[in-house]
């Protein structure tokens, strides 16, 4: 089973999006400089099929850009949920949110939550508004840590 810390949860980032946008501008002014050489050199017609080929290489990078960046969002805000719980649990067993973990990165059905004081399943209300902490015990946890 896996649990995530607190500071992995609020750190977390993904470093693909940067690496995309890079390969998105290197295309685009690919993309550009090719096309003025295309009007220059209008009798020449590599130049127009090679613009063809890197607009339609930007146009699918910058699909999987926005479909990326959508994901990302929705991710975060799951992300920004299930932070949200950590620290109303950590209020709740007085300890400091860094030294909770829980097993899941977004909202969900079948938290649980590992503490100082031993493990806790999150039982929410049938709306979701609500939550009950029970302490538990595992039986053989095979317990992966995922840090920051």
């Amino acid at each position: 089973m896996t649990f995530y810390t607190y500071g992995y949860l609020t750190t977390h980032h993904n470093t693909w999006q940067y690496a995309r946008i890079a390969l998105l501008i290197a295309l685009l002014a690919i993309f550009i400089s090719l096309f003025i050489h295309y009007l220059r050199n209008r009798w020449n017609v590599k130049y127009k099929d090679l613009t063809i080929i890197t607009g339609t290489l930007l146009l699918l990078v910058l699909g999987f850009q926005i479909n990326s960046l959508v994901s990302l969002q929705s991710a975060s805000k799951q992300t920004g949920e299930i932070t949200a719980t950590v620290q109303q649990v950590a209020k709740q067993l007085k300890v400091r949110p860094t030294q909770l973990s829980i097993n899941t990165t977004s909202t969900g059905s079948d938290l649980l939550v590992k503490a100082p004081k031993g493990y806790y399943r999150l039982d929410y209300n049938s709306d979701g508004s609500a939550f009950v902490l029970e302490k538990i015990t595992l039986e053989n946890p095979k317990i992966t840590l995922v840090k920051e």
